[in-house]
């Protein structure tokens, strides 16, 4: 399971072309003639190369709606690579910036995070498109280039395609009548992201758009619209503005040891649990989740509690794409049975109907999951064989194990490391805690490596996550290896989404439970470290469940979700939707996923297990005999 990973609320895309701000001119140009002539036209319309050569820095400020909520925006600009913005929409508070070498941004809850890896090629990029580097006589560094032309309801438009040193290019549309730049379409990973810009006014330097719409492709709940009311040319911005700011030291509370808390946790359906009290209410199950971008509370739950949520939003999953609200929260806490533990205050959260999709696959009740805005304030080291999750500080950390230290980078807010199949197929992978598989490898990675294709043993197999279920094809590979560890025959799941989470581009997959519980796994997320101990579980090899079924909980009732073709299961005559009355002479609803997973998935190939199904209001026994599949 791979949970929410909201759109995070951002300015880059839009004041990229609102705002442009000359540097020096330089030497060098590498543009095409056909796009020469577009951009001294679009730099007339602006009001003249010496007008905006004029802008130093600029400062703007405006209203902003978007996800049913409305607020205020700040952007900060300061030639040639410097630009800052704050926001503040409904109960989120962010900001991001890029100073020149250094990017950053921060979560929800206003802790700041250092960019690394592909997020700071972003920003780089952002920050050039931003200071408008393209407008320059060399074209800051990068390259402009005709893109054709296209026409709509609202006129005709010559399309740029400017790319950065750094970074991906994106697609400027000018009206052919005024010169204008009405339109930027960028690629975000798997996501298209296009502002539109209209509302064009004489300013002190020229002309300027005072009115956006930011869209993000099948995601129209997440329009974004700013309207500018304040616009200074010139302003002393002090370099702080866009430093990346000071940690923040308060809002954690250890309620035993100062810098370490050891809490137990639940290690179930290959899903770490742990209980979490919100506002003071009754601990309950929630789940820890280094795949989710920030605190998720189930909305049925939080309507219990009385946490009340605003806005809406549509974020993206492992399946496809789903909706979320947001709230606030007083206090977070998470407590072991001895005391021991932290507390959070004033969490922003987002709210969302978990129980709908989760519940069936682990017959439990899901309150929550504990995001990255959690997860990333610690040290956290998981140890699966122990079932202890152990919470440092990260000022008084210092490793001691015996582990490999792996490099890691973020991808937004999950950690990713570097993983090889077969010694020679290598990717950046997303390191899931949310996700009970092995290795889940994304959609594009799978096509660029011809996966799908060639000998041995394939199986379709069904997926879920946030957004709904999606299909994938699991196979053996010859070996996986993840720094100095590896072992033989992996089982990994070749995504075949076309929507979701698993059809990035920037990454090659995930790496879930399976692989994880092998160790116990260190994260150290400000040192940017992952440090693998193996434990108990290390040389286990993988194994396919033997009976090809998976059961899941229709209300008080347990019901066949998938029967694999030719498993034991589907030689035995079960059918999806069957009602599951007993399973070996006992009751369905006694057993549990892990009971009923060690049982029928792990059993001895060859034994035999049988069951009792409701069918056309009559009781009929089946008998499967286990077999490996894969």
């Amino acid at each position: 399971m791979t949970c929410l990973r909201p759109i995070r609320p951002t300015l880059c895309a839009v004041l990229a072309a609102i705002l442009p701000v000359l540097a020096p001119a330089a030497t060098r140009a590498d543009i095409t003639p056909a796009a020469r002539a577009i951009v001294e036209r679009h730099i007339e319309a602006l009001g003249g190369r010496a007008a905006v050569e004029d802008q130093r820095t600029i400062f703007v400020s405006g209203s902003l709606s978007a996800f049913g909520m409305s607020g205020r925006a700040q952007v900060w600009h300061a030639r040639p690579d410097r630009t800052a913005s704050a926001i503040e929409l409904g109960p989120l508070h962010v900001a991001e910036g890029y100073d020149g070498s250094a990017g950053w941004r921060t979560d929800p809850s206003g802790k700041p995070v250092v960019l690394d890896g592909k997020d700071l090629e972003e920003a780089r990029a952002d920050a050039w498109f931003e200071n408008g580097r393209w407008l320059e006589a060399d074209q800051g560094g990068g390259r402009v280039t005709d893109a054709g032309t296209e026409r709509d309801s609202t006129g005709s438009f010559t399309v740029l395609e400017v790319t950065p040193p750094v970074g991906r290019p994106r697609r400027l549309w000018f009206d052919d009548h005024t010169g204008q730049l009405v339109r930027s379409v960028a690629k975000h990973d798997q996501q298209s992201v296009s502002v539109l810009m209209s509302d064009f006014r004489g300013v002190e330097h020229g002309t300027m758009a005072f009115r956006s719409v930011t869209r993000v492709e099948g995601m129209p709940a997440n329009d974004m619209t700013l309207v500018i009311d304040s616009v200074a040319f010139n302003p002393d911005i002090p370099a702080s503005r866009f430093a990346v700011p000071a940690a923040l030291g308060a809002g954690t509370r250890w309620l035993k040891n100062p810098g370490r808390a050891h809490l137990p946790f639940e290690y179930a359906s290959r899903h770490v649990w742990l209980k979490v009290s919100i506002n003071g209410a009754p601990p309950a199950d929630f789940l820890f989740d280094t795949g989710a971008s920030l605190t998720v509370l189930d909305s049925s739950y939080a309507a219990r509690i009385g946490v009340a949520a605003v806005g809406h939003q549509q974020g993206v999953g492992a399946g496809a794409v789903g909706h979320a609200a947001f709230a606030s929260v007083r206090t977070l806490r998470v407590e072991g049975p001895d005391g021991d533990g932290v507390e959070l205050a004033d969490l922003k959260v987002a709210v969302l109907g978990l129980e709908g999709f989760l519940q069936p696959y682990f017959w439990r009740h899901v309150a929550g999951v504990l995001g990255f805005d959690f997860i990333q304030r610690f040290v956290d080291r998981i140890d699966y064989d122990h079932r202890v999750l152990t919470l440092d500080d990260p000022q008084d950390f210092h490793y001691a194990g015996s582990g490999a230290a792996i490099p890691m980078t973020l991808a937004g807010s999950t950690p990713v490391v570097s993983l090889t199949l077969d010694g020679s197929i290598a990717g950046a992978f997303r390191i899931d805690v949310g996700s009970g598989g092995t290795v889940d490898l994304h959609t594009p990675f799978v096509k660029e490596h011809h996966l799908l294709e060639g000998k041995g043993t394939r199986i379709g197999i069904l997926g879920g996550g946030f957004g709904g279920t999606f299909r994938s094809t699991a196979r053996r590979m010859e070996r996986l290896a993840i720094g100095p560890y590896g072992w033989a025959r992996p089982i990994v799941a070749l995504s075949e989404a076309t929507t979701g989470a698993f059809t990035s581009e920037d990454y090659a997959g995930n790496i879930g439970n399976q692989v994880l519980q092998r160790f116990t796994c260190t994260l150290d997320y400000a040192r940017r470290t992952l440090y693998l101990e193996p434990g108990a579980r290390y040389a286990e090899p993988d194994e396919f469940p033997r009976s090809g079924l998976q059961l899941a909980l229709d209300g008080d009732r347990v019901r066949a979700f998938a029967v694999l073709a030719d498993s034991p299961a589907d030689r035995a005559g079960l059918r999806e939707q069957d009602e599951v009355v007993t399973i070996d002479g006992r009751p369905a609803r006694d057993w549990t996923p892990d009971t009923i997973a060690e049982a029928l998935d792990r059993g001895r190939p060859g034994s035999r297990h049988s069951l009792e199904v409701m069918r056309d209001r009559a009781r009929v026994r089946l008998v499967l005999v286990l077999r490996d599949l894969l």
